[in-house]
């Protein structure tokens, strides 16, 4: 429950990002690194299954 969680977090603090930096580049980027790092960070792994 708190790997989905982090990763609801992460997801939404990369919308955060979005929004605020409207129009700028490397917020945009930031914001991809982080939905990423998200991604990667806290995906199940396949001993939890």
């Amino acid at each position: 429950m708190r790997r989905i969680g982090a990763f609801c977090l992460s997801t939404w603090l990369a919308a955060a990002v979005l929004f605020f930096g409207r129009h700028s580049v490397p917020l945009i980027a930031l914001s991809g690194v982080i939905v990423f790092a998200g991604l990667d960070l806290f995906r199940p792994d396949s001993a939890d299954q």
